[in-house]
């Protein structure tokens, strides 16, 4: 089993697990799986390295949104306006080209299960066929040999009755 390094994991004091790691070893216990333990290594390490960096971060489970600290001014509100509804168009087009393509590969599904069936049909009626035939074959054998007797003598084509 791979040894976990939480050593440097700020969220350790005192030798004191903190909530998430003993969640996330509930979590790992159960499931069977690592997942859990190693998503908290990162984020312990993660927290580390910002915290050596200077850098405030907070690795909530809910994002937090970040406010401009300036309204808006008209023409980057208008602007802003003007890509919302360039967005909703393009994601719109997408959307029906993704509905219509969708479409034709239905369609083309369709008619190639319907040539498969009759694919599928005409291999059971050729079986048929060829089993008739290798039955009549097999008793036309029966009735006529294949190979002529080598004493019997050979019998007079047409050609020869009709001259004498």
């Amino acid at each position: 089993m791979m040894d976990l390094d939480f050593s440097d994991c700020t969220s350790l004091h005192e030798g004191e697990l903190d909530a998430d790691l003993i969640s996330a070893t509930l979590e790992a216990i159960k499931t069977g799986k690592l997942t859990p333990l190693l998503k908290t290594e990162l984020k312990c390490r993660i927290q580390k390295k910002c915290f050596e960096e200077g850098k405030d971060l907070t690795l909530d489970d809910e994002p937090q949104l970040v406010q401009r600290k300036a309204p808006l001014l008209p023409f980057e509100v208008e602007r802003q306006e003007r890509r919302r509804e360039q967005n909703r168009r393009a994601a719109k087009n997408f959307r029906q080209r993704k509905r219509q393509a969708s479409g034709e590969i239905h369609k083309i599904l369709v008619d190639l299960e319907e040539k498969n069936r009759q694919l599928k049909e005409e291999i059971k009626r050729l079986l048929t066929e060829t089993d008739m035939f290798r039955t009549a074959l097999s008793s036309h054998l029966c009735v006529s040999p294949t190979e002529p007797d080598p004493t019997a003598e050979p019998l007079p084509r047409a050609q020869d009755t009709a001259s004498h």
